[in-house]
């Protein structure tokens, strides 16, 4: 009897115990931390204040650049002369998904006018190899990573002498969980093209949380062998297609000249003599003016490689329909056609595409939570011995 109640006792105790810490642990939904920033502030595009990093790293130095740009958090950076690795750590939601981005602007900040090389981790996993330049637009690397413990660790490795590692801004975007769906559970996927067709280059990459409500940036560019298109709205929702694509993309295409022209598109990925799984996000929405002929579709099939993966229709006054490929092998780079169909009365049509790369992630790492589970699991069992 007295032993039972020692046993008893001690359960829960462990069982108390984890929630106690947790009581300490205050957890982000959302998360923009401004590297080397000395101010919070309000980011009129999300609502949400941007940290400052003291609160997540102790290592490092901070240093305000002396030139100017459109984007606040890239006016400050934190730099890292000493250690060969050092760490942020993330206190996030669990479990969930995020869209986790890392921006790196060098903007000259010790004036030797060479631009480091390092590498990016994530939990123990290398993320990226991130190659820095003189030029003037920033460099980002995004993740989209299911948390798996209370804090995400994101390090900066110095792999090479005197290539020192910095970090300008750090950002941590909830998603549902049903966003990007054929993703695993025991991968990460990195982000290698988000791309907005059709759109020039004066058109924004970024848009409010009303319009994208995960923030994404879409890069836009138009080619010249292909019909640019808009359909002259100006619509600031999201579709309620997979992935709730914004309405502001999907406004933009581009379109075969003629209907049995094909759509031929290469795609270059980070890593050139490696294969990878990658993962194609294609979206497919009729830009045809606000008054699109009623009985004009669209019949085209997506190939990668030549691999016919998918047939598709898209119709007037439809919604956007979104075509999901995964996995596909690729080393170096894959070619994407979207070729027309039996039957179509229009060239093919693409607005927006994004492509992805698997990220091979440790799924032993237990939360908080799951220590109390098994506290209390090993407490009963020795209970019934």
């Amino acid at each position: 009897m007295e032993k039972s109640m020692v046993v008893i006792a001690s359960v829960l105790v462990l069982a108390v115990f984890p929630y106690q810490i947790q009581s300490y642990y205050n957890s982000y939904y959302w998360l923009s931390i401004d590297c080397g920033g000395t101010n919070t502030w309000e980011d009129p595009l999300t609502d949400q204040w941007w940290e400052l990093d003291n609160s997540f790293i102790k290592t490092g130095q901070n240093i305000l650049l002396s030139v100017s740009t459109d984007r606040l958090p890239l006016e400050t950076l934190r730099y890292f002369p000493e250690g060969n690795k050092n760490c942020y750590s993330m206190p996030l939601e669990v479990p969930l998904k995020y869209l986790i981005r890392a921006g790196f602007y060098y903007g000259n900040y010790d004036n030797l006018f060479k631009p480091p090389t390092f590498n990016l981790e994530i939990d123990g996993n290398l993320w990226a190899t991130v190659t820095t330049s003189l030029g003037t637009d920033p460099i980002y690397h995004e993740v989209i990573y299911i948390t798996r413990k209370e804090n995400v660790n994101i390090c900066l490795n110095q792999t090479q002498q005197g290539q020192i590692p910095f970090i300008s801004s750090l950002e941590a975007v909830p998603l549902r969980s049903d966003i990007y769906r054929l993703m695993s559970n025991k991968t990460a996927l990195y982000l290698e093209h988000r791309t907005n067709y059709g759109a020039n280059e004066t058109f924004p990459e970024r848009f409010n949380i009303y319009t994208d409500d995960f923030y994404r940036f879409w890069k836009p560019i138009q080619l010249p062998n292909y019909q640019n298109l808009f359909n002259g709205i100006d619509n600031g929702f999201s579709s309620n297609a997979d992935n709730l694509p914004p309405y502001k993309v999907l406004n933009y295409a581009i379109r075969g000249q003629n209907i049995s022209d094909s759509i031929f598109l290469p795609i270059d990925f980070h890593e050139t003599s490696i294969q990878l799984l990658a993962y194609f996000v294609f979206y497919f929405y009729n830009v045809g003016g606000p008054r699109p002929v009623l009985n004009n579709i669209s019949n085209q099939i997506v190939y990668i490689n030549g691999v016919e993966k998918n047939a598709t229709t898209i119709r007037p006054y439809g919604d956007c329909v979104v075509v999901s490929v995964y996995p596909v092998n690729v080393t170096g780079k894959a070619n994407v056609t979207i070729a027309p169909a039996q039957g179509t009365t229009l060239p093919p049509i693409l607005n927006a595409m994004e492509v992805f790369t698997t990220i091979e992630v440790s799924t032993s790492s237990m939360s908080l939570h799951s220590c109390t589970s098994w506290f209390v699991f090993l407490g009963l069992f020795y209970l019934v011995l």
